[in-house]
């Protein structure tokens, strides 16, 4: 945004005047070391704020002119991330690839073709971490700014906060939104494939059945870390799923009807499938209605089964009638558009079944080994990891007799991966019979929660529809998931169910990886894991058996923070080396890449977004070519790299000032952003700032937050050690350690130790101190000499600053090998860091207000065994929500409650002291401290507009 736009003639206060003071302090710095520009320009506006000079609507009027220019900066960044030009150019470029495959038109060229499109090489997940920092009309008016791909003029206009209540049905709908333009987009995309295969294949390219992506989702179905969903829940998701499915295919025939004719044959085709379709709507609603009336007027669950298993025929659970129909008006229309047209639809109705979507269930490995150790109830499967205990759970494969369930077996099963497992059975004999159900299985370590996992599916009868899979991203599994996987195909058992489903499926998640080992390092144990299934695969003997890698994204600044485009972004998770490895040996691989939450989708925002998206991801899978990258040649230099990194971060996550900076405010600094749990199931630990008890987001989140994301930014010198010419060589010439590289880099150019600072100052008793001894603020010196005392003994000002004196020595080697390389690492900030920096200092202001209105609170009898003393600590660490609450349970007399002395007819010359206090309470201390919370938090949501994601 211009200059003009940013600023406000009638505010007393001038973003530009403060940037200007921000730079002007940093000029200071090389003679003043211990100068910090941040918290010298908070200081300055808490003062001001304090005496009366501005107001806390100055304030805020400032900081939403920064929230609104980093947001837009943002959406127009968002264009160039997706890649989008406009919707001419996108469908070019993808015809152009289709037309790299038509080489030639005799039948060996057309099955060459046809086994080239036969299975998709690529796919897209929906995910709903908590990461919906923004509402859903502050994400589509980010999307229209987008479009227009240009920042003059533009206005937000809208709080930068996210919906409320943020429930799982809320997701789901934000989900589904993605997952509806993700539809219109593969049908255009099936469009372009066909008319190019048609100039050189004619109308047998029609039949050619092409598979080009998967799209799922495990929104509603997603159990790991939460126990709010019943199985209820998940069934009724995947029974309007099916409804908006069925009425979308139908709502496509419908409009076509007016180009495929009236002739007789045609027009009894297009009743005959608009009929099935609708019989099938009726069906699926009739389930639909059954289910929700359960526990009303006495309907019970036995009632609701009756009418979901009564098989009256219209019910569909295979696409095979809706498929032959489709073909069979494909063949009678003599027009190509409607030939194409209807070939997309029947395209589209292939990839995705029965359902809007695939979907993933996912429990995790305790919930599956503690249900298996339930379901045997004998000693051995204490130690699940043992010879013996692998031997027996294979026999149990090899004899299990399958068992048949029913709506009351699920209702009445207590365990959660068993029951998910009976869940999967009854979506495929009363939804979709056919399309395949992903189950992952989170923090999955050991072969025998897998075999545990084969055994249950093969006791329900799902074995052919479910892929297992499981989830490598703590420390260990990633070193160990080679060996895991090879351990199971060892095994009769696994090979055998892994070469009837023709897959054999793994997850890869980053966010807890970067959590524990950084997002640079983590990403490297990554690619050497692809490689290593690579080895395994090739050495196992399987034929015909595709790897599937999904990976969960999470790994860069944030969830779709990746600085670079979509294209790179996909490369970054899965490089061309990981996908060579597998191509040059002959081994089918497929990747799926994760879209998370309210960030991730905005990706498919709008169908042109979702066609460059997807035509890109499309795309990204082509066949990959062999060259010479030093980082794969010069293999110890590299590996040395890795785990030098590795080990600084191992280090930084337990330094003292690292725990302090997650613990200091924890998540109050921001706002809730998903229905899931913030802390992990069962987690009642009170180190809160322990990154092994705290989820991946939030802990993310809290770094972007304190302006410094160590994770990513932090370790390079180490890692590169004596090393350093022979590294910026290999540098300059990897086109795969310079993503690498430049993500570091870019992390930097946002990242500031001052920031760090200035969040720290507020826990400094000297600063407080400082502040009563010049008598500047005399009204407020009770407050600060308050403060000052109440923070001698805190020691996480001295931490956080322990730890942003040890970075900055690291920073000092960052900078220099960046300038070696020719990177730009932000030394100089440049416009948009500042105006990060000034928020940064218009938020401290803010947490200082709420500082100063703690030290004013009451002192009050302990109630529902709380103190004083525990309400200011709190109060400290921003908890003010319960602080409020608590305050006003204390002194629940409010200034607006309504005085109603004269209705008594009895006269009194006495009313109770102190009502006029209470009043003053709520007016000049509560309120206060609630309107400045909420600002802080919303400049929590600008602060991550910068970083380009939530956490």
């Amino acid at each position: 945004m211009s200059s003009k736009n940013q600023t406000s003639g009638g505010s007393k206060l001038d973003e530009m005047s403060l940037r200007a003071e921000l730079k002007g302090l940093r000029a200071q710095i090389p003679d003043q070391p211990t100068l910090n520009p941040i918290v010298s320009v908070a200081f300055n506006l808490s003062r001001r704020l304090e005496n009366g000079e501005i107001s806390i609507d100055d304030i805020s009027e400032l900081s939403t002119r920064l929230m609104d220019s980093a947001c837009v900066h943002r959406a127009v960044l968002l264009k160039d991330q997706i890649g989008v030009d406009n919707e001419a150019a996108t469908r070019k470029e993808f015809s152009d690839f289709i037309k790299t495959y038509c080489a030639g038109k005799d039948d060996r060229a057309f099955d060459a073709f046809k086994s080239r499109f036969s299975r998709a090489r690529n796919g897209i997940v929906f995910t709903a971490h908590p990461t919906f920092g923004i509402s859903e009309a502050l994400s589509n008016r980010m999307a229209e700014i987008a479009v227009s791909g240009s920042a003059e003029g533009q206005t937000i206009g809208l709080p930068h906060r996210p919906d409320a209540p943020l429930t799982l049905e809320y997701e789901h709908a934000r989900a589904q939104s993605a997952v509806r333009n993700l539809r219109d987009a593969y049908c255009d995309i099936l469009s372009d494939f066909f008319h190019t295969a048609h100039e050189t294949f004619g109308d047998k390219a029609l039949y050619s059945n092409p598979q080009l992506a998967t799209f799922a989702s495990w929104v509603g179905y997603d159990l790991d870390g939460r126990t709010d969903i019943k199985w209820t829940f998940s069934f009724l998701l995947r029974l309007r799923e099916k409804i908006a499915a069925l009425s979308d295919i139908r709502e496509r025939v419908q409009a076509l009807r007016p180009q495929l004719g009236e002739e007789a044959e045609m027009v009894r085709l297009v009743r005959q499938i608009t009929g099935k379709l609708d019989l099938a709507v009726a069906a699926s609603e009739s389930h639909l209605k059954a289910l929700e009336a359960v526990g009303k007027n006495g309907f019970t669950l036995a009632h609701a089964a009756n009418v979901i298993t009564q098989g009256d025929g219209h019910n569909l659970t295979s696409t095979e009638p809706l498929l032959a129909l489709l073909e069979q008006i494909t063949q009678a229309t003599s027009s190509l558009e409607s030939k194409v047209a209807v070939a997309s639809i029947a395209g589209l109705l292939r990839a995705t079944g029965l359902g809007m979507s695939h979907i993933h269930v996912r429990v995790n490995a305790v919930q599956i080994n503690n249900a298996f150790r339930a379901f045997v109830h004998e000693s051995w499967t204490r130690d699940l990891t043992e010879r013996q205990a692998l031997a027996r759970i294979v026999e149990m494969i090899r004899t299990v007799k399958p068992e048949k369930v029913n709506f009351e077996t699920l209702d009445l099963e207590n365990a959660t991966a068993i029951r998910q497992f009976a869940l999967v059975s009854q979506i495929s004999k009363h939804i979709d019979s056919e399309t395949p159900i992903r189950y992952l299985i989170a923090e999955c370590e050991t072969p025998g929660t897998i075999l545990i996992a084969l055994y249950f599916a093969k006791l329900f009868g799902v074995s052919e529809i479910v892929d297992i899979s499981p989830l490598f991203e703590t420390p260990a599994a990633l070193e160990t998931g080679q060996r895991l996987v090879e351990r199971l195909l060892a095994e009769e058992a696994y090979r055998d169910y892994v070469t009837k489903r023709g897959r054999l499926a793994v997850q890869t998640g980053y966010s807890d990886a970067g959590r524990f080992i950084g997002q640079i390092a983590a990403g490297l144990a990554h690619e050497r894991l692809h490689h290593g299934l690579a080895e395994v695969v090739r050495k196992s003997g399987i034929k015909n058996v595709e790897t599937l890698i999904f990976s969960t994204h999470g790994e860069s600044m944030g969830r779709g923070a990746h600085p670079g485009t979509l294209r790179r972004r996909l490369r970054y998770v899965f490089p061309g080396e990981s996908r060579w490895r597998f191509f040059r040996d002959g081994l089918p691989v497929k990747h799926e890449t994760s879209f998370q939450g309210g960030d991730g989708y905005l990706y498919f925002a709008n169908r042109a977004f979702a066609q460059r998206a997807l035509a890109t991801i499309i795309m990204s899978g082509k066949d990959p070519g062999s060259g010479e990258d030093p980082f794969y040649t010069d293999t110890n230099l590299a590996l040395d790299f890795q785990i030098r990194l590795r080990d600084y971060q191992q280090e930084l996550f337990a330094h003292p000032g690292y725990r302090a900076l997650l613990g200091a405010f924890g998540a109050n600094l921001l706002f809730k952003t998903g229905s899931r749990p913030v802390k992990r199931q069962g987690d009642h630990h009170s180190d809160r700032g322990d990154p092994a008890r705290m989820r991946a987001i939030p802990n993310n989140a809290i770094l972007q937050q304190f302006g410094y994301v160590a994770n990513v930014v932090a370790g390079l010198g180490s890692a590169v050690g004596s090393e350093r010419e022979r590294f910026v060589e290999m540098a300059k010439k990897s086109s795969r350690l310079r993503p690498l590289i430049e993500m570091i880099a870019r992390g930097k150019r946002l990242s500031s130790l001052n920031a760090v600072g200035v969040n720290a100052i507020v826990f400094d008793a000297g600063f407080w101190a400082q502040r009563a001894s010049w008598a500047r603020e005399a009204h407020l010196d009770g407050a600060f000499k308050f403060l000052a005392e109440r923070l001698l003994d805190d020691d996480r000002a001295q931490k956080i600053n322990g730890l942003a004196h040890y970075l900055r020595l690291d920073a000092i080697e960052l900078h220099g090998i960046l300038e070696e390389i020719g990177v730009e690492g932000g030394k100089i900030p440049d416009d948009h860091r500042m105006e990060l920096d000034l928020l940064q200092a218009i938020r401290a202001a803010l947490i200082m207000r709420i500082f100063i209105l703690t030290a004013q609170l009451p002192r009050f009898t302990p109630t529902n065994e709380v103190t004083h003393e525990e309400i200011i600590g709190k109060a400290l660490s921003l908890e003010i929500p319960e602080v409020v609450s608590v305050v006003r349970q204390a002194f629940p007399r409010r200034v607006d409650d309504p005085h109603d002395d004269g209705q008594f007819t009895e006269k009194a010359s006495y009313l109770p002291k102190g009502i006029d206090d209470y009043g003053r309470i709520e007016t000049e201390i509560l309120e206060p401290m609630e309107r400045a919370y909420e600002l802080v938090r919303e400049i929590g949501t600008g602060i991550s507009h910068h970083w380009g994601a939530f956490g």
